[in-house]
């Protein structure tokens, strides 16, 4: 019995310890589940955006908000002029004026109509369509659509009266008792829509863009001798079942990146084409924007390489130093400092491209062109990284910094300046791809 008593007695005493013990254990992995977490949270917060925007291409993502910003512009105008030819009705010097003013509003526009409840045209601005007033075009379908459901929308691509193809936008009429009584038109080619919207944020960069609708209509493309093709059934496009499959894919997905094979506009070669996509929207007609950057070989490709092999930084650094290229560049020798260039690319494995920036700030040229900024002023600072790039150049001195690229991707960046005894022309600099 004693010795029970002194168990008892042992556990007793033994159960408060045993406690303390499992409390401290179970703060502790608390603590510990906190720490996983904000860790795990920070990686996360941190890589996120590299994981989402790898494949990301930045020119795109500007053509896009452009693009989207032209159609908020456009719903704007029209719920204005609605409301407008609400007030004064469909026909008259007032309605005239709207549409007029409408008409200004956007230059890529063809014309603008007051149509009637019955698909009528009433009133055309500007006058040199006025011979159009009194046309019946109740059997296009969108103009159906505006007079059953009396909402706005946008139509696709259609041969209209006017003797064209374009993209009709309607916005419905209603009067002061809400009744509707017609609708207002926005009529405008698309291809002049990005016509005059991209050049400002494409040029210099070695990205190429073209629209299509979802039913494969080409609605803009630079080669304009492919705007109108449809994509699907056209026989230019059919020896090329790379373009075929992601033109599907772009169809069928709002956004996306893939890749095909094509020819280069005014050539017969066939590359490689990197494409990224984007969508917009205007009353439920939806556009896809596709960026395009043709992929280039890889550099050094033919040079067997070895532990001992010169890094790209080393090789620049003898590059720059050579008296040839400062001789070159001394005497603007555009031609032959690109195939100094072009050498270098051949026999550098592991590089994207390089490039001269010269001492004012403008990225003059590079190797290969098709991976290179031409004339591109880096004070307009039109992406991110240029300022720290001219802080770089106005350093003069050696320099590594990582950036996104125009066309997509990140790129790591190698900078050396280049003097011509005791002037300063700029900086040369190899871009890889991270």
């Amino acid at each position: 019995m004693s010795n029970s008593i002194l168990q008892f007695d042992i556990e007793i005493h033994m159960k408060p310890e045993r406690s303390w013990i499992e409390q401290h254990i179970s703060e502790a992995m608390h603590i510990m589940k906190k720490i996983l977490f904000v860790t795990l949270f920070l990686y996360v917060a941190v890589l996120s955006p590299i994981l989402v925007h790898a494949n990301d291409m930045p020119v795109l993502n500007e053509v896009h908000q452009k693009i989207n910003e032209e159609f908020k512009r456009i719903d704007a105008a029209m719920k204005d002029t609605a409301r407008k030819l609400g007030a004064s009705g469909l026909t008259g010097d007032s309605a005239r004026s709207s549409l007029a003013e409408l008409y200004g509003k956007f230059t890529f526009a063809v014309d603008c109509t007051a149509v009637d409840p019955k698909g009528t045209m009433l009133t055309l601005e500007p006058s040199f369509y006025k011979h159009l007033e009194g046309t019946d075009i109740s059997v296009q379908e969108h103009i159906k659509r505006v007079i059953k459901k009396n909402k706005p929308v946008m139509s696709s691509v259609f041969k209209a009266v006017e003797g064209f193809e374009a993209i009709d936008v309607e916005y419905p009429v209603f009067n002061p008792q809400g009744e509707y009584i017609g609708s207002v038109s926005l009529f405008f080619k698309p291809e002049t829509l990005f016509a005059q919207r991209l050049p400002s944020l494409i040029k210099n960069f070695p990205v190429d863009i073209w629209a299509m609708e979802k039913g494969g209509k080409i609605i803009y493309d630079s080669d304009i001798s492919e705007i109108g093709l449809n994509l699907f059934t056209s026989p230019i496009f059919q020896p090329y079942p790379q373009l075929q499959k992601i033109g599907h894919r772009i169809a069928a997905k709002k956004e996306g990146t893939g890749s095909y094979q094509y020819k280069v506009h005014g050539e017969n070669a066939v590359v490689i084409k990197r494409a990224c996509w984007k969508s917009v929207d205007l009353y439920g007609t939806q556009w896809r924007i596709v960026g395009v950057h043709v992929e280039k070989d890889k550099s050094g490709s033919k040079i067997k390489q070895n532990s001992s092999s010169t890094s790209p930084e080393e090789a620049l650094g003898v590059f720059v130093a050579e008296g040839k290229l400062v001789k070159t560049i001394s005497q603007g020798d555009k031609n032959e400092v690109i195939q100094l260039f072009k050498k270098f690319y051949k026999n550098t494995p592991g590089i994207y491209a390089i490039e001269w920036i010269d001492e004012k700030g403008i990225n003059r040229f590079g190797y290969p062109a098709g991976n290179s900024l031409i004339d591109y002023d880096f004070h307009q600072k039109r992406k991110a990284g240029d300022q720290e790039i001219l802080n770089i150049l106005m350093s003069s001195k050696n320099a590594r910094m990582e950036l996104p690229l125009a066309e997509g991707g990140t790129g790591i960046f190698n900078f050396a300046p280049v003097l011509d005894g005791n002037h300063y022309l700029g900086m040369i600099y190899i871009i890889r791809l991270k």
